[in-house]
């Protein structure tokens, strides 16, 4: 069975044996194997030829694991050596896990493969021009250094610079077809200052061909062996086909783009097909923008321009080359219009032409010279069948047009909408970390929390990465990737041998500046621990009112992060913490500090004079019938001299001395209770019995006189002496406790025995 056309199979089969493998295995473990080897003779001796041969297996296993690798795979000879040998089995373990890591961010695209399989070797096809092909080398897709092949941007006539922050400058020399003159169109800019679209008049204003609004049948494509296919390598040979496409009615146009052993990347291919023909061009020459001159077609809105997924293709041609498009027709919208399951070119391969593609090369290392055969047709396919891809797309979109919605202009409309894009230079905000590749996309797409010092060590070193990057001219990734990243700003390695260690595998550009780096970290770990937290960062609070107008007034400059705004009403306590300027003087009346008091602590109301506390006190009997209350006469506090006493006055039980005034108002509750309890006819016998022992003793109190505060004698000047004299009374906290009845015995539990059966 092939497991790569039947891996669901496969891989059910090999979940099943694993699990029968580890449930026998736990099966085993859980048995006395010694007491069964001291037993039986052939037990022991089969026992020993499965743990050899186990041993065996996996010492071929470790074997194929290392394999072109420098891990060094263990010798196990027998079950000792396993142990003495663990620590290499762990290492070979930890190289397979760092494989599958590296394969997985491949997979998700972190990491772009270079190139397909070394062992696919072989010629590249025969120019027009005689050129032999030779034998080319692939290099790696886990060489993450520095490139080995020779980087053709040094040889451009135009070298890149990849510090420049300014707005991007459109490269045209010529302006073909043009309805505003090129220095016109130069002149016009964008709300950020950056150029706009040179063709932007002449795309909008762009009239199709009459054959993009009519039904008619396919035309058959050529069989791909028989179909001209040339390689452009030189400018004459560029001139020549700019001759052909003049003559053409619809062309078919791709790009092959390599991107990571360059910052900004490099558009290394341009394949262009017609009814009868294909071209690809290098693009990879230091005379590369002379390739301008295909504007005469590219702009010709009488020449129908077809492409698939065009949205980076007119970034890349504008930025390397200098060439816009005009009257295109993007193939991608088009299915989308019909509502396809898929969009992908590779679908519409398959679903019109039968052509399946070979993808391994999607993401080959294109700047290869000579092309092997494999890639050169890889390109070539791309655009030899789109033509025809189209003939039936454009049939589809008229057949389910409707008066009210129209597929063909919906198509068109979306086609000169990507056609007006411009290209504009990746530059991030090293602080906030917005824009294209900065950090705050980074965490924000992942879910790792990081403290003050990581998060300011994930910066500096995201920043350090990034110019060291544009400095060599090279993918970010070539420096490290971002899962390594975000291993460094957890690690927060403080030598060279834990940053040698956490890097591993280790670039040769980034060991080449490891001390740079090292200290890149020391410093941002020691500014961290006053720094902001991700979290700060993340969620910026929203603002309103007042504070969103102080911050749109405040510049950009005078702050580094969002800064939070205390809200004047709570959630919890509602709008009871509402802040009110202090009182004037300290001489404040009773109302303003019994206000100020309900403001600053959510407290219920509070009673203003002592009656009303003497109301909120009094007990209330809940199965009594309501009464109509008597006038109580208000208690007044009449201004005397402050030497006067005075008495407050209040209803408690608990009192051993009331007040004359106390009597007489229990007296009213024993007279308003005696009352309610003759009008009561459902009360109970235990309330009536209540009620009678609470008035005897009541009326069994002694009364007393006021206590005369004047006369008392002084506490703070009291003599130590007399309190000598008086016996200390300690405090006995379980006092009470000793006389409390006793609990129940504790009883005895009486334990299961174990039985054991014994044979004779």
């Amino acid at each position: 069975m092939d497991p790569a056309k039947d891996f669901v199979s496969f891989h059910d089969q090999l979940t099943s044996k694993l699990v029968q493998t580890t449930r026998t295995v736990g099966q085993l473990a859980s048995e006395d194997l010694n007491f069964y080897r001291t037993s039986n003779s052939e037990i022991s001796e089969s026992l020993d030829e499965q743990s050899g041969r186990i041993i065996s297996l996996t010492s071929s296993i470790l074997k194929a694991a290392t394999a072109r690798t420098d891990v060094k795979a263990p010798v196990l000879e027998n079950e000792e050596s396993i142990e003495d040998n663990w620590r290499g089995v762990v290492d070979v373990i930890d190289a397979l896990l760092e494989k599958a890591d590296a394969c997985l961010d491949e997979f998700t695209g972190i990491i772009k493969r270079l190139s397909p399989s070394q062992q696919e070797q072989a010629a590249a096809p025969t120019s027009k021009f005689g050129k032999k092909a030779a034998q080319t080398k692939f290099p790696s897709i886990y060489d993450y250094g520095p490139s080995k092949i020779p980087k053709p941007q040094l040889q451009f006539e135009r070298v890149a610079d990849n510090t420049d922050a300014s707005p991007f400058r459109p490269l045209l020399r010529a302006k073909p077809h043009a309805i505003v003159s090129l220095e016109e169109s130069l002149k016009a800019v964008e709300p950020d200052g950056g150029f706009r679209n040179p063709y932007e008049t002449e795309i909008r204003a762009a009239k199709y061909p009459a054959s993009t609004y009519t039904m008619s049948p396919p035309v058959t494509y050529l069989p791909f062996d028989t179909t001209t296919a040339t390689f452009v390598d030189t400018v004459e040979g560029v001139k020549e086909m700019l001759e052909e496409l003049k003559s053409a009615k619809e062309i078919a146009i791709d790009l092959e783009h390599h991107d990571v052993h360059s910052y900004h990347g490099l558009v290394s291919l341009m394949q262009i097909s017609t009814r009868d023909k294909d071209w690809v061009v290098d693009t990879l020459k230091p005379w590369r923008e002379e390739l301008q001159i295909l504007n005469e077609v590219f702009t010709d809105p009488s020449v129908l321009k077809v492409f698939h997924g065009s949205s980076m293709d007119i970034i890349w041609l504008q930025r390397d080359l200098g060439l816009y498009v005009v009257g295109m027709f993007d193939t991608y919208h088009a299915a989308c219009a019909l509502n396809y399951p898929r969009r992908s070119l590779k679908y519409l391969l398959q679903k019109f032409t039968g052509f399946e593609a070979d993808k391994k090369y999607q993401m080959a290392d294109w700047r290869i010279r000579p092309l092997p055969p494999g890639m050169f047709d890889y390109a070539r396919s791309d655009t030899h069948y789109l033509l025809n891809v189209y003939d039936h797309l454009r049939n589809e979109l008229i057949e389910n047009s409707t008066p009210e919605e129209n597929l063909i202009d919906y198509v068109l409309e979306q086609s000169k909408i990507e056609a007006l894009q411009r290209y504009e230079r990746p530059v991030y905000d090293a602080e906030t970390g917005q824009g294209p590749g900065g950090w705050y996309d980074y965490l924000s797409r992942s879910g790792t929390i990081l403290s003050k010092e990581q998060f300011s060590v994930f910066r500096a070193v995201h920043q350090w990465r990034d110019e060291v990057a544009r400095a060599e001219d090279e993918g970010v990734q070539c420096v490290f990737p971002k899962h390594v990243l975000f291993k460094v700003a957890q690690v927060m390695p403080l030598d060279l041998g834990t940053l040698f260690r956490t890097l591993s595998p280790m670039t040769t550009i980034t060991k080449d500046r490891a001390s740079d780096l090292l200290e890149v970290i020391k410093k941002a770990k020691v500014a961290g621990a006053m720094g902001p937290e991700w979290r700060d960062i993340i969620k910026p609070l929203k603002l309103s009112g007042k504070a969103a107008l102080m911050a749109v007034a405040e510049k950009p400059e005078d702050r580094d992060y969002p800064v939070a705004e205390r809200c004047t009403i709570s959630q919890f306590w509602g709008d009871v913490l509402d802040c009110q300027e202090p009182p004037a003087s300290p001489e404040c009346s009773v109302v303003a500090s019994r206000e100020a008091l309900r403001l600053s602590l959510p407290l219920p109301p509070m009673p203003m004079t002592v009656s009303e506390a003497r109301e909120k006190l009094a007990p209330s009997n809940p199965t009594s019938a309501p009464k109509p209350a008597a006038p109580t006469p208000a208690v007044t506090v009449e201004e005397t001299d402050s030497n006067q006493i005075f008495t407050v006055k209040e209803s408690s039980r608990k009192r051993k001395t009331p007040s004359p005034a106390t009597n007489e108002e229990a007296e009213d509750v024993r007279t308003d209770a005696r009352s309610s309890l003759d009008t009561t006819d459902n009360i109970s016998k235990k309330a009536r019995k209540k009620t009678k022992k609470e008035k005897k003793s009541l009326s069994s109190q002694p009364e007393e006189a006021p206590f005369d505060y004047t006369k008392a004698e002084s506490v703070l000047n009291a003599q130590r002496d007399q309190a000598a004299t008086q016996p200390a009374r300690t405090f006995n906290p379980y006092a009470k406790a000793m006389d409390a009845p006793k609990g129940m015995r504790k009883t005895k539990m009486d334990k299961a025995a174990r039985s054991f059966t014994f044979r004779k």
